[in-house]
Formats: C-alpha cells, sequence, structure tokens
C-alpha cells in the first residue's frame, strides 16, 4: 500500500527531459544517462542507494516530456510536492520532474504501461536553430497529404520486424522466440502539418509532427516509421510501399532509420483512454 509506515513509500515520477546532452535513459556503464542523474539526487536525499525503473527506454538524443519512473521504498515524510521541488533543485539542466505521487508497491512503470504516445516532429524549410535539436530538418519535396496516408497504414495489429533495429527485426532475431515477437497493435497513427511557435513566416519553413500510440514499441521502431513516412512523402515511395514493407517481416528491406532529436516520448497510460488528437504548434513540448 502506498506509504506504509516503517517502510517508506513507493513513488511515480512523470519526467520531463533534453536528451540532448544524454548518451540515453537507461543506466549504462559508458556515457551520462537521465537514470544515473535522478539515482544521484534521490540517494543523496535518501541517504542510501536508490534504484529506479523506468517506463520506456529512450536513445541517445531523443526527449521525453512524460517519461514515467517507479521507486522505493522511499522516505515518507515527504509529500508529493515537497519531493519534485526538491528533486528539481538539485538535478541538472535538462531534466525536470513534472509530477510526483505515491503508488501501491507493486506498480511497475513498465509493464503496467498498456499504451505509450511518441512524438516526432520534422521541420521543412530553412535551417533554424530555434528547432535543430528537437527535429529532423529535411529538404526538398514533403507532401503533408502523403504523409498522412502512409502513416494511417500503420494502424492495427501488425507484424513490425521491418521496422524494429538493433537485430531484432530479421528472420532468426531471437526476439520471434519471445511471447509476440515483432507484432505490435498500433491503435494511432498520424501526420500533420502543424505551425512554428516562434510565429516563423510561411516562406522560411513549416512543421509536420508524426504521432504513434501503441501498446508496445520495438528498438528503432518509431525512427523507421518515420523514415518510412518521410521516404514517401518525398514522392520517392508509392504509400503502398507500407504493406511491402509489412509483408516482408524484415529489416533489411526498410530503410535507415530517421535521426533522434525529432523524437520524444510523450506520455504513457495505465488503464486510461487514448489521448484526443490536441491542437499542438511545432516545436511546443506542451
Amino acid at each position: 500500500m502506498p506509504g506504509e509506515e516503517g517502510q517508506g513509500s513507493f513513488w511515480k515520477l512523470t519526467i520531463s527531459y533534453d536528451g540532448s546532452d544524454f548518451s540515453g535513459s537507461q543506466r549504462q556503464a559508458n556515457g551520462r544517462t537521465i537514470q544515473e542523474e535522478l539515482e544521484k539526487v534521490l540517494t543523496r536525499l535518501a541517504g542510501n542507494p536508490v534504484v529506479t525503473q523506468f517506463a520506456g527506454r529512450t536513445d541517445r538524443g531523443v526527449h521525453a516530456t512524460g517519461q514515467v519512473v517507479g521507486f522505493g521504498p522511499f522516505r515518507s515524510d515527504l509529500s508529493p510536492e515537497r519531493l519534485t521541488l526538491a528533486l528539481n533543485q538539485q538535478l541538472p539542466t535538462g531534466v525536470s520532474v513534472i509530477a510526483a505521487s505515491e503508488v501501491d508497491r507493486d506498480f511497475h512503470p513498465r509493464y503496467d504501461a498498456v499504451w505509450r504516445e511518441y512524438r516526432y516532429r520534422i521541420w521543412l524549410g530553412q535551417r533554424s536553430p530555434l528547432v535543430q535539436r528537437y527535429s529532423w530538418q529535411v529538404r526538398g519535396p514533403f507532401d503533408p497529404g502523403r504523409a498522412q496516408d502512409a502513416a494511417v497504414r500503420f494502424e492495427g495489429k501488425h507484424d513490425l520486424a521491418s521496422f524494429a533495429g538493433l537485430g531484432h527485426g530479421v528472420p532468426w532475431s531471437e526476439r520471434q522466440e519471445r511471447g509476440r515477437g515483432t507484432v505490435r497493435n498500433v491503435m494511432r497513427c498520424s501526420a500533420r502539418a502543424v505551425p512554428a511557435w516562434w510565429g516563423a513566416a510561411p516562406d522560411t519553413g513549416s512543421g509536420v509532427e508524426i504521432r504513434i500510440v501503441a501498446d508496445g514499441f520495438l528498438p528503432n521502431m518509431v525512427r523507421t516509421i518515420v523514415a518510412t513516412v518521410a521516404e514517401i512523402a518525398s514522392g520517392r515511395r508509392d504509400p503502398s510501399w507500407v504493406e511491402t514493407l509489412l509483408e516482408a517481416r524484415d529489416r533489411r528491406a526498410g530503410p535507415k532509420t530517421a535521426p533522434p532529436q525529432g523524437l520524444i516520448l510523450w506520455r504513457i497510460g495505465y488503464g486510461d483512454d487514448l489521448p484526443a488528437d490536441d491542437p499542438e504548434t511545432f516545436g511546443s513540448n506542451g
């Protein structure tokens, strides 16, 4: 139960971070990570080592507005507001706690998640320093209508092996021997034009946001889907290429992955309804 007396409380944090200067979210032997920095501060506040669990793994350069972290037992003398304040006073620039709450001791941020939402930002037009850390700047033809036509073809339950990186998407991968293998349910996938938050003149460029909600994600899945959509939006491929890749079930048939800086882990759902479409401005993370 939350806040069991004498044992400490179990906590859930929602955190946001700029991944540009980190080697990813999860602790690793080499490189500065979000988990390492968060655990340093929690350990300092607790007076003993604290180990955290993250809802999702993000790669080097990938950002988050709604990453979820669980840990405990931890100090029960702090209110959620005081814990949030204490963490934000000590966390490095680029990492912030958005919310904190006590949870049951069996809460698991990864395994209890029902869906995750990622968003990917593409900037079309002139080079802009205001978005270069948070978008893929694409030059050349890009038709948002064709992008949307491609994106919606991913919706539904599919074998997404052609979009799985790190060796998971080839026919001989050990992933195929696990549970559902490379099959995932994509609940929503869309592409839409969005204006720049700083009011950029129309002739300098425009933004496109690709939004993907699924019950689970494979390594590099979002970035490979984005690269596929971009190929189709450019006119180099027909929208039916999506079905061709889904049928192939082989990563070697797909495109290179899109760069990491345009990707944002947006939010994670725990039994709640899927998020509704909401108006967004390019470059604004909520």
